[in-house]
């Protein structure tokens, strides 16, 4: 397989890309076909971007997201798998390294974008009240939601995991629209 190279142009406020959609998933846990699933409805809702919020696991599951037709940046997460791995597949299937850590900030879409795991309720909740951020993407809890706090959208896109504890919703990811500043969460029936 010939390896894809996309190169991730974060804009800038007030730039063109206002419009851009964003997709957002997190928690894959290594379901095969509910991520390939979900990169099906990425590359149908044509998003220029698909952000992961962690938790892919095993390295093996990055073979998936080579077939986005759009870039693809992503956290770690608190279930990393082998981390070395992680960096070879990524460059084998010419994705980007992941970010270490559970967090990472951007602009996108014309927005300031905190992406953060969601190990810490209380560090989502900082990161929504701070005010430096138009939107918030996070995941860990398996709990899908969409909030507009103030300025801020913050969207969990759930997981791909099966539904396993009470309040979970079925597997699911989520569509950031830019020129709405709003999204909206797909069920994954795969």
């Amino acid at each position: 397989m010939m390896p894809r190279k996309f190169l991730i142009e974060e804009t800038k406020p007030g730039e063109a890309h206002k419009n851009m959609k964003i997709g957002i998933v997190s928690d894959t846990h290594d379901h095969v076909s509910r991520t390939k699933k979900a990169v099906e409805i990425f590359n149908q809702e044509k998003v220029e971007m698909v952000i992961h919020c962690g938790d892919i696991v095993s390295p093996f599951m990055l073979q998936f997201f080579s077939e986005l037709k759009c870039p693809i940046k992503f956290l770690l997460g608190n279930n990393t798998g082998d981390i070395l791995l992680h960096c070879r597949y990524a460059k084998e299937f010419g994705l980007p390294y992941p970010e270490f850590g559970t967090f990472f900030s951007m602009e996108a879409a014309g927005k300031k974008i905190a992406v953060y795991h969601g190990d810490h309720q209380e560090i989502t909740e900082a990161l929504i009240k701070c005010g430096d951020y138009d939107c918030v993407f996070s995941g860990h809890d398996h709990v899908s939601r969409i909030e507009k706090i103030g300025k801020v959208i913050w969207v969990n896109p759930g997981t791909l995991a099966d539904s396993h504890k009470q309040g979970m919703n079925p597997p699911s990811i989520a569509v950031y629209d830019g020129a709405a500043h709003a999204a909206r969460i797909i069920e994954i029936t795969a």
